[in-house]
This record gives structure tokens, C-alpha cells and sequence, in this order.
């Protein structure tokens, strides 16, 4: 048993210096570039203890579904299983709204992220599905390098301005400038966007707008012309987005890419990978930073037949 056990904390350490390595030379280039601020580095443990009482309250962190899903460090160097998915999570960059955050926290007003707060900077009407900063489009430039690594056949985005603009100026090998298809498939889809509801930032513009912007993306998924997601009065309950969350990792079962780049958001990746996916380690599942990448595998365990495709 001693063992056992002692061979379980080698795996679990060996997983969480792997993790470590893999985000090591980013998180070196995005602190050289003083990419983050202060400010933003608090909003972020801020928002992520916020969005974590949340879970809690809403009893959402031990939900048993029929299909299990496992989330571990991809390790590059090693081929991937049948019936496994390599996924490289990214967080776009500092949105205009993100900035305006931090402002306020700076001159000492409390914000609420989870929707709570009936006015507050993500609230206004000015930053109905804001672009990136200047500070957000390096943020994701610096992944360039990066991603220009990996054998990444398919591009999955959030229909938000944010999260397509990252997307661009992340992987511009990848898409089409001109007018013929982009190198691999670059699909839309609303069971990405942020957690939706009361915080204007997180309402995507019309399905039309968005296609004028990026001609590139398949829009096929957003089946309205407006965000009918979206309501003024009611923020989308976690439930709802740890639900439409492990139904896109089942959907990316059945996609027959293996390597596969989702740019997302904060509150999506966090209620995801906290309540949707076992990840290890655990510090997998921690609050994404604007801008930051981390690949995992995924693999897949069927209740009823009680076996793992693959761990």
C-alpha cells in the first residue's frame, strides 16, 4: 500500500512539473513584456475565488454525468491514444472590459464578476462584446511561437469579438488571408462563449456583424441572428454552463481532429474544468490568466461499461 501510494505522488509530481514546464515559457515572455499588471494579477485571484464560492453555492463541483472525462498534461513527446483528444485551452487577452475592471478595483470599488452586481464596468452599455487592448493583442501574439509548435488541425472560438481577435494574432498560419478556405477548419461555436447573462461584455453582436469581421469563421453553429442566450435580467447559472461545456468535449469526441485549439474565457474555462473534467493535477483547473495556454489530453470513460478508453 505504502507503495502504491508513494507511486501515485511520483505521478501526480511528475504531472505538475510537466505542467509547470509546459506554461514556464510563457508565463517568462508574458511577465519580460510586463503584460500583466499588478492589477490584473489580483482581478485575477479576485475573480477566481469569486467564480469558485459560486460553484460552491451552487452545488455544481461533484456532478456525476454517464460519460466521465479525464484531463491530463499533454506531454508532446509521446504519441496520442485512439479515442483521446489533445485540447490547447487558451484564454483570449485583455479585453477593453478587463481593463475597465481593473480600473475600477483600482480606485477601490468592489466588482462582482459572476453577475451579482446590478451595475458595475461590466455592465455598461460601452462594452457590448469589447475587442482586445493593446496589452491583449501582445498577449496574444506571444503565443505565436507557440503555436507554430503544434500539429493543430482544428480552431474551435467563442463567437465574442475577444476571443476571435486572440484566435488571429495567435495562429495566423493557420487561417487564410485572402479569399481561399483557411488552412484547417475554424468553427464558431456558442457552447464556448462566456457564461452568459447581466454582464453586457459577455453578449455577442449580431450573427451577420460578426461574419463581416471574420469571413473566415463557420458561423453554422449560431443558429440565431442575436444572442438569444443573452437576457438582461438573468445571469446563466452554472449548471447550465458546466453542462454545455462537458456536451462540447462530447462533441469533440466525435470531431475526427486530434490536436484541437479552443479560445474561450475565464469563467467557461474555470466552471469547465472544475466541475466537468478531472483534471490532473489539479492545478489544471485554476483561474486562466488573459492570454495564457494549457494543453491537455483528454480521454474519455463510458459509466455503463465502466472502462477507460484510455488514462
Amino acid at each position: 500500500k505504502m507503495l502504491k501510494k508513494n507511486a501515485k505522488k511520483k505521478v501526480r509530481w511528475s504531472s505538475l512539473f510537466l505542467l509547470l514546464l509546459v506554461n514556464l515559457v510563457i508565463i517568462q515572455e508574458l511577465l519580460a513584456m510586463e503584460l500583466h499588471a499588478e492589477s490584473a494579477l489580483r482581478t485575477a485571484k479576485i475573480e477566481g475565488a469569486q467564480h469558485l464560492a459560486e460553484l460552491k453555492e451552487q452545488g455544481v463541483l461533484n456532478i456525476k454525468r454517464p460519460v466521465t472525462i479525464h484531463a491530463n498534461v499533454w506531454d508532446c513527446k509521446k504519441e496520442i491514444p485512439n479515442g483521446c483528444k489533445v485540447v490547447h485551452f487558451i484564454r483570449h487577452g485583455q479585453g477593453f472590459h478587463n481593463l475597465l475592471g481593473d480600473l475600477y478595483r483600482d480606485f477601490g470599488v468592489e466588482v462582482d464578476s459572476t453577475g451579482a452586481d446590478d451595475c458595475g464596468p461590466y455592465r455598461r452599455p460601452e462594452i457590448v462584446d469589447p475587442p482586445l487592448t493593446a496589452i491583449g493583442r501582445d498577449q496574444a501574439k506571444v503565443l505565436q511561437p507557440v503555436t507554430a509548435k503544434l500539429n493543430i488541425d482544428l480552431v474551435v472560438v467563442s463567437p465574442l469579438c475577444r476571443a476571435v481577435q486572440t484566435a488571429n494574432l495567435a495562429m495566423p498560419h493557420l487561417r487564410n488571408r485572402g479569399e481561399g478556405a483557411s488552412v484547417v477548419p475554424w468553427i464558431a461555436r456558442e457552447d464556448v462563449a462566456e457564461a452568459s447573462g447581466k454582464n453586457l461584455c459577455d453578449k455577442r453582436r449580431d450573427k451577420a456583424d460578426i461574419q463581416d469581421d471574420f469571413p473566415h469563421l463557420d458561423l453554422s453553429d449560431l443558429v440565431s441572428e442575436e444572442d438569444a442566450r443573452w437576457s438582461a435580467d438573468a445571469r446563466e447559472t452554472a449548471k447550465s454552463v458546466s453542462d454545455r461545456g462537458h456536451a462540447f468535449l462530447l462533441w469533440l469526441r466525435t470531431r475526427p481532429e486530434s490536436q484541437i485549439t479552443v479560445v474561450t474565457h475565464s469563467a467557461w474555462l474555470f466552471t469547465l474544468l472544475q466541475t466537468a473534467v478531472i483534471c490532473d493535477p489539479p492545478e489544471l483547473a485554476n483561474w486562466f490568466l488573459t492570454g495564457e495556454l494549457r494543453s491537455v489530453i483528454l480521454s474519455y470513460e463510458d459509466d455503463k461499461k465502466r472502462k477507460l478508453i484510455h488514462h
